[in-house]
């Protein structure tokens, strides 16, 4: 009667210690669900002809909720070899919010398998601790499967008698290349003389040493005052003289416009250069030294660019 009585009893124990321990097992799971969380796996775009040396990436993408961690000391080590994997390199970005932090822990492997036909290999499983609670946590990062593929087939005879003749790569005309380029270079030639022809007041080609030119460079580099304004009517005056060949006089002006009509838009400014130079020589001066010699710089720079024909 007592055998009888005795067997339930210890079944009914052993039955109440399994559902314990599963209880417990899912509070556990529950509390590192609720702890730790995987937000993404990122595996490698391509399972198949993964050949060796080539580096195969994984990401991992955490939510860990305060005040728990990612524990750094238990991370993989970077140059660890596992089954003829090798991690390369291995990363850590961290970003805090409110009540979690979350990280994206990057692994790159690099395939040293040593294998002649085509096999189905693996990156390993990784185990993340996660620390700073009442319990140690982990997460785990499954591992990854994929095709490898050998370079060299396994038996292959003499590798000098296998090999296969290379072809020279085929040419390419390059002769209306060599045209653009010669029209290219020309033309930028050609406009960058344009440029230096309008625009440079330096003595750089003889073409630029023109009569208003010169007066040009002169007039800029004289003071604002009494000495600099007559100095600079004077270069006016010479420039005129210059190109008419004899002095020229107000009353000659529509004669020298007439031989020299590319002055001839300028009548109007002209005609108020020697007014002003009348004023100043002989005359009350109706304009002040630094406006004068301000209007001469514009005026001879005027006649410089019809002088080179702009």
């Amino acid at each position: 009667m007592m055998k009888k009585l005795i067997v339930p009893w210890i079944v009914l124990l052993s039955f109440l210690s399994l559902s314990l321990a599963i209880f417990m097992q899912a509070a556990l799971a529950q509390e590192t669900n609720s702890a730790a969380k995987i937000l993404k796996i990122t595996n490698p775009q391509h399972s198949n002809n993964i050949q060796v040396g080539e580096i195969l990436t994984r990401r991992i993408e955490l939510e860990i909720q305060s005040p728990y961690q990612l524990s750094a000391e238990t991370l993989p080590m970077k140059g660890a070899r596992k089954n003829g994997m090798e991690l390369h390199d291995i990363d850590v970005k961290t970003s805090s919010g409110k009540q979690a932090k979350n990280y994206v822990i990057t692994l790159q492997y690099q395939l040293f398998a040593a294998e002649f036909t085509p096999v189905v290999l693996q990156l390993p499983a990784e185990k993340f601790a996660i620390t700073g609670g009442e319990k140690a946590l982990s997460v785990n990062l499954p591992a990854w499967q994929f095709w490898f593929s050998p370079l060299v087939p396994k038996g292959i005879g003499n590798a000098k008698e296998n090999m296969q003749p290379q072809l020279k790569p085929t040419l390419i005309d390059v002769r209306a290349h060599h045209l653009r380029f010669w029209l290219a270079l020309s033309a930028l030639i050609i406009g960058l003389t344009g440029l230096i022809y309008i625009n440079a007041d330096k003595r750089w080609l003889p073409f630029m040493n023109g009569a208003f030119a010169t007066a040009h460079r002169r007039i800029k580099k004289l003071p604002q005052n009494q000495h600099g304004e007559k100095q600079a009517l004077v270069y006016m005056h010479q420039a005129f003289n210059q190109i008419n060949g004899a002095n020229l006089f107000v009353n000659q002006l529509d004669e020298f416009l007439n031989h020299y009509p590319a002055f001839a838009q300028f009548k109007t400014q002209i005609e108020a250069f020697f007014e002003r130079s009348n004023q100043s020589l002989f005359g009350d001066k109706t304009q002040s030294t630094a406006e004068l010699i301000s209007n001469l710089v514009m005026l001879s720079r005027q006649l410089r660019d019809c002088e080179r024909g702009v």
